[in-house]
C-alpha cells in the first residue's frame, strides 16, 4: 500500500518531471563532498555525485 496522493496529477510537477512520487526514489550512499544521499540517477545536492 502506497501513500495517498495529496497533490492532483494535473499540478504535480515532481511527478511530471520524474514519473514517480518523491517517496518512491531509491537512494544509495552519501556524497563525500556534501554528505547528502545520492539518488538513483546519480545526483546529490552539490552536483558532484561523489566525484
Amino acid at each position: 500500500m502506497g501513500k495517498k496522493r495529496i497533490i492532483p496529477l494535473e499540478i504535480d510537477d515532481h511527478y511530471k518531471l520524474f514519473g514517480k512520487e518523491p517517496w518512491e526514489v531509491d537512494y544509495g550512499e552519501k556524497c563525500p563532498m556534501c554528505n547528502v544521499r545520492i539518488d538513483e540517477y546519480g545526483f546529490c545536492s552539490c552536483g558532484s555525485s561523489g566525484d
